[in-house]
């Protein structure tokens, strides 16, 4: 062989970049597959409710675990990843607005916890719904922080 045949071919800067492009596009993937180990966690412990929902003789203890499996199937979607929190509609949030208004009329001068509780919900629920009822000018409030208080106008 000649020289000239035997000399390495380098790459262009295009070829090296687009090797490395492949790189971190395979990384991602490999990424992407990975389970978080908590939501391994979960499942495995849906398995286990299950089976011992199967096995359990009583109509009691059998409602208890369907009921903690109802509660630990919420965190998982129906393809096995984490449930993402699903957006509320328009009219859900009207009614909790109107629902937010009569109770504020009714007890004014509750917090934001006082008020969720009373209602069955969380105070992130209603704290965007809150927000827009004081900027509209249909609710006014006292103090700061966890001490706010809430009235309707």
């Amino acid at each position: 062989m000649s020289k000239k045949e035997s000399q390495r071919r380098r790459r262009t800067l295009e070829q090296m970049i687009s090797a490395l492009e492949a790189q971190i596009d395979a990384i991602k993937r490999r990424e992407a597959k990975k389970v978080d180990p908590a939501l391994r966690h979960v499942r495995a412990a849906l398995n286990a409710l299950g089976k011992a929902r199967d096995a359990a003789e009583d109509a009691r203890t059998r409602r208890s675990i369907e009921d903690a499996h109802a509660t630990l199937g919420a965190l998982v979607g129906e393809d096995g990843a984490v449930a993402r929190r699903t957006r509320r509609s328009p009219s859900e949030i009207a009614d909790l607005s109107v629902s937010l208004l009569a109770y504020l009329r009714a007890i004014p001068g509750q917090r934001g916890e006082e008020i969720a509780a009373a209602l069955g919900t969380d105070t992130k629920t209603i704290r965007p719904v809150m927000k827009h009822l004081i900027a509209d000018g249909k609710v006014t409030t006292q103090g700061q922080r966890r001490g706010m208080t809430y009235a309707a106008v």
